[in-house]
């Protein structure tokens, strides 16, 4: 069966749509770059310069502003043909691409969590959309590490586009936009969702459940923007 899906759905390239690579052909996987060193908190990139200063200490952001997860990392930078892939699942409704993805978690470390909680979309947003693309990449990410995924989180108010807004409007933008089940009491959670910007949608949604009793939040990306 699955050789005969192959000759019918031969495989793509999620980011130019070329047949017969996939998740990225030749050309596309060359502008994969995996996220360098930075921030042992929230993993925002660095200079090398730098490096010898900040370990082990925290960015500044992190040491000004503490975030309530223990750690967010991601395995690649956000750009090139990850970034395409990437709005080509969110904005064009390729839920397809979601699979492929997943595969890209290959090189993401293994999260010390009991389970993984999509970051979830507002339900009116969910409903246009049609797919939860959080959702789709936390299932890849689950079959990658063994881990249960269960829908512990919702986003009880609607939120405007975090695009093109500093990271004070992205904090207010979302505060207090999630809530947390309680059945998430006592359980080391991983977030997961895309791409962390600036850790706003993140910080709330782990906000939410350590106030609901988790006991440890940390958060996985596909992607950390520059």
């Amino acid at each position: 069966m699955s050789i005969l899906l192959h000759l019918l759905f031969p495989p793509r390239c999620a980011a130019c749509d070329s047949a017969g690579e996939s998740p990225f052909c030749a050309l596309c996987a060359d502008t994969l770059v995996p996220l360098p060193a930075g921030c042992p908190v929230c993993s925002a990139p660095v200079s090398d310069l730098a490096l010898p200063r900040l370990k082990p200490r925290r960015c500044r952001s992190c040491r000004e502003h503490a975030p309530p997860f223990a750690v967010a990392s991601a395995p690649w930078l956000h750009g090139g043909a990850l970034a395409e892939a990437i709005h080509r699942l969110k904005y064009e409704g390729h839920c397809e691409l979601a699979r492929p993805l997943g595969v890209l978690f290959e090189a993401a470390v293994r999260p010390r969590a009991d389970v993984l909680v999509p970051i979830p979309l507002h339900p009116r947003r969910l409903r246009e959309r049609g797919f939860d693309q959080a959702r789709l990449l936390a299932n890849a990410m689950g079959a990658r590490f063994g881990l249960r995924v269960l829908p512990l989180v919702q986003k009880v108010r609607e939120t405007g586009p975090q695009v093109g807004r500093d990271r004070l409007s992205r904090e207010r933008n979302v505060r207090g936009a999630f809530r947390a089940d309680r059945r998430i009491g006592g359980l080391r959670v991983c977030l997961v969702d895309d791409v962390l910007t600036t850790g706003a949608t993140a910080s709330a949604a782990a906000l939410a459940c350590l106030s609901a009793g988790a006991a440890r939040v940390e958060v996985r990306t596909l992607a950390r923007a520059p």
